[in-house]
């Protein structure tokens, strides 16, 4: 029986590895057919927004996250709370080939799953 598993992407896209990580990880996962679903909540909220990482001379997260979609991750949430407090909205979050839905009881949409893993 396959288990649910839920990626929390808590982290800004740069400044230290975790949100590489943590999308590194789903993509692995999604490749031996554990499709996670991803939640991004905190600062890991920016990781979904326009990105010039060459201006600090990183690699772009951002087409990580495109490949989502292709392995089968394509639903994205979001926490509502954390999009409101860094005063963004829903339109600037664009994954072509994902849903991107809102969640507002976390603790609720977090206690469905069987494993979740904190990024």
């Amino acid at each position: 029986m396959t288990k649910s598993i839920l990626a929390l992407c808590r982290h800004a896209p740069y400044g230290t590895t975790l949100a590489r990580e943590g999308i590194e990880a789903v993509l692995a996962c999604a490749a031996m057919d554990q499709t996670p679903e991803v939640l991004f909540i905190n600062d890991g909220v920016y990781q979904l927004l326009p990105q010039n990482p060459a201006a600090i001379d990183e690699k772009n997260l951002f087409r990580n996250l495109q490949a989502l979609p292709m392995f089968g991750v394509d639903q994205i949430h979001i926490c509502e709370k954390s999009v409101t407090e860094r005063g963004l909205s829903l339109a600037e979050f664009q994954l072509s080939g994902a849903e991107v839905q809102l969640q507002k009881d976390i603790g609720a949409f977090i206690r469905r799953f069987d494993q979740v893993l904190s990024f």
